[in-house]
């Protein structure tokens, strides 16, 4: 939907201006992993333009189609996995389930879990000390995830 409204415009930009649009905002603070993505930030806030009622309706409709995703809602932000004492590489092993549980990509799944924790750090050796959902800026009970996915990856 946001690539066919706007397809020059990268998904965080949708995000970004969502949040700069909202009222009382006056600082939007985002993540970013290298010079491409400080790049788009700033083309697209350097002369800030809040979202029209034509993307707040496609915002509206992103949000009901979310809402009914079974996917683990995990933005890969790797917070969690800094202070993991079995070194979990938790983000990856959501990303190979949300394969299964969003598109039914099972084989892909199991073969992306198998990548990700290749050199260790299965899903059934977490001891669920809760460190990774203290940190977690999504608020996800990250240990019942993984015991999911050590269920159905391993």
């Amino acid at each position: 939907m946001f690539e066919e409204y706007h397809p020059d415009m990268s998904c965080a930009s949708w995000g970004i201006r969502f949040a700069a649009s909202l009222d009382g905002i006056i600082t939007v603070l985002s993540g970013m992993s290298n010079t491409a993505q400080m790049e788009d930030n700033l083309s697209y806030m350097k002369q800030f333009r809040p979202l029209d009622e034509e993307e707040q309706k496609i915002i509206r409709e992103a949000q009901k189609i979310l809402g009914k995703s079974a996917a683990i809602p995990c933005t890969s932000c790797h917070y969690c996995t800094e202070g993991c004492p079995k070194k979990i590489p938790i983000p990856e092993i959501f990303s190979a389930m949300n394969k299964q549980l969003g598109n039914g990509q099972i084989a892909e799944a199991v073969s992306d879990y198998q990548k990700a924790t290749g050199s260790g750090g299965q899903a059934s050796i977490c001891i669920s000390c809760g460190q990774c959902e203290r940190v977690c800026p999504q608020h996800l009970k990250v240990t019942e995830y993984l015991k999911q996915c050590a269920a159905k990856l391993e």
